[in-house]
């Protein structure tokens, strides 16, 4: 652990691989958000580059595409929390 952070390849530990299925959504975002909570800020955009590796399925079909606001907006987006940490390295 370098200070309060723990190191990119630790957080990537707790992103479970997601293949779409929406029973699903909630525990990989939040296990998104916890490891975006937990990452020295400065590593952002190295974190968000090995959380889409974790996509699979349809969803990683629309991230190949680049349409990323379709599947932000399909699969991550809830009422309560429309923006995930990592979208501002998009």
């Amino acid at each position: 652990m370098n200070g309060d952070f723990i190191s990119v390849g630790e957080a990537l530990k707790l992103i479970p691989p997601f293949k779409g299925d929406k029973q699903e959504v909630l525990a990989f975002r939040g296990n998104v958000d916890t490891a975006f909570a937990v990452i020295n800020p400065s590593q952002e955009a190295i974190l968000y580059k090995f959380v889409l590796t974790r996509i699979s399925g349809e969803p990683r079909k629309a991230i190949s595409h680049r349409n990323l606001k379709r599947f932000f907006a399909k699969y991550l987006h809830t009422k309560t929390n429309p923006r995930l940490p990592c979208e501002s390295a998009v």
